[in-house]
């Protein structure tokens, strides 16, 4: 069984990106030498990065528990919106706290949304960098979201089959990386 980690990337109220996040979560799932797990930040009120972990005496609610599920994983998917040209605070600042490494030939697949036509291509950009910094393996093919609000009603379902379609080939592909990385 290979360990994957969604980190669903978003606090915000009305997210969008975490049904994405769930989407991907249940695509692994149904994956038979996969087990998955959704990593929900906000699940995680992390207070603003001070000192890293490996410089702290106590860590904060739940920095231990986010930091361990993300190290025993063989393979990460991110997701995450597109704030502004850039990935949201909350998630950089968790990002932050984390021992250099953490990531240490772990591959990363990326998926970004964005409400406007674009998809979160600057988010994508930045999150490579800090998965690279991290010892991460990012991996080429990714996800990149526009007009994540026409794709979900508002219970969360999805309105168009094509991002069923490219959500699996992304994982596919994805998976190809952590069998190649992690044995």
């Amino acid at each position: 069984m290979k360990k994957i980690v969604v980190l669903s990337g978003s606090i915000r109220e009305g997210r969008k990106s975490h049904f994405v996040a769930q989407e991907i979560y249940g695509i692994l799932t149904s994956q038979a030498h996969v087990e998955a797990t959704l990593l929900d930040l906000k699940s995680y009120p992390f207070p603003i990065m001070e000192k890293r972990m490996n410089q702290m005496d106590e860590l904060p609610d739940g920095m231990q528990l986010f930091s361990d599920t993300l190290f025993q994983a063989q393979g990460i998917v991110i997701v995450s919106p597109e704030y502004k040209n850039g990935m949201p605070g909350a998630l950089k600042n968790a990002l932050d706290y984390l021992n250099p490494q953490i990531f240490k030939r772990i591959p990363l697949a990326i998926v970004t949304v964005s409400s406007g036509g674009f998809g979160g291509l600057f988010c994508l950009s930045q999150l490579r960098g800090i998965g690279l910094a991290l010892g991460g393996v990012p991996i080429p093919e990714k996800l990149c979201i526009s007009k994540v609000n026409e794709l979900f009603d508002d219970n969360g379902e999805v309105l168009q089959e094509s991002f069923k379609t490219k959500s699996s080939d992304l994982i596919n592909s994805f998976l190809w990386y952590v069998d190649r990385l992690s044995s």
